[in-house]
């Protein structure tokens, strides 16, 4: 009779092509990217590996355009490649003046992918966020602030009126001096354009600063609110974060 035939299933999988099925903004997942901050970009096949890229990974001082065998484009540029799985890629978008619908490709030992049109924009503040409404946040030592009990085996402590507190987002644009995307800085950058913040309504003293790549540092002192949650928003050159971000404060 005929030889009995045994498919490797798992080679036929990892053979795969990938697939982009979105690319949004890395920090608030909405649409938005921007040059020399974080994306993220979501489909199948999109890595053979699930890891994030670390210090042997970097290149001349910059994140690395390619982690293991997966890398992107955009607009036809190389990005700048920090975590890869088969669903997900976290990415820092290479600088390029276009703004508008750009391409997309990701490309693996299977080969290119399809092409993915994004929206790019100057400006697109989003927060990194410890919950869908809590950002991340620290106080001036560092330890977490938040409403308790929002991160595991982790002590949090709510933000005092006129406390400076620290918030980190993506999306703010270009620093002066001007940072590359991708360059490991040892150096807090400024904000060319400056950032505005609003809690619970009122205006918000803060201070921006790109401190890693695509991570902005947001010193902010908080107004003088009562206790609760109360409504957080930046704003930048008229573009600003997403609705229901929350801040809890407690004197």
């Amino acid at each position: 009779g005929l030889p009995a035939v045994t498919f490797n299933l798992k080679s036929i999988a990892g053979s795969a092509l990938p697939t982009i099925t979105g690319v949004v903004n890395g920090a608030g997942f909405l649409p938005g990217v921007v040059s020399g901050s974080w994306a993220t970009i979501t489909g199948l096949n999109l890595a053979l590996t699930t890891r994030t890229s670390g210090t042997d990974d970097f290149s001349a001082g910059s994140l690395s355009t390619k982690l293991d065998s997966t890398a992107v484009t955009i607009n036809g540029r190389p990005a700048f490649v920090y975590f890869v799985s088969p669903a997900q890629l976290n990415v820092i978008v290479p600088d390029d003046a276009t703004i508008g619908g750009i391409s997309v490709q990701v490309t693996t030992q299977a080969g290119i992918s399809n092409v993915f049109t994004a929206a790019k924009a100057t400006f697109a503040p989003a927060l990194f966020m410890y919950t869908p409404v809590y950002p991340a946040a620290v106080h001036a030592d560092g330890s977490y602030l938040g409403p308790p009990g929002i991160i595991l085996d982790a002590t949090t402590r709510p933000a005092k009126p006129k406390e400076i507190i620290l918030l980190f987002a993506t999306g703010l644009g270009d620093t002066i001096p001007l940072v590359a995307a991708g360059t490991i800085s040892t150096n807090a950058a400024p904000l060319a354009v400056p950032v505005t913040a609003t809690v619970g309504g009122l205006p918000a003293d803060v201070k921006g600063y790109l401190i890693y790549p695509g991570v902005y540092q947001l010193n902010l002192t908080v107004p003088d609110l009562p206790d609760g949650d109360a409504a957080l928003q930046l704003s930048i050159a008229g573009s600003r974060s997403a609705d229901g971000l929350l801040l809890r404060i407690s004197r």
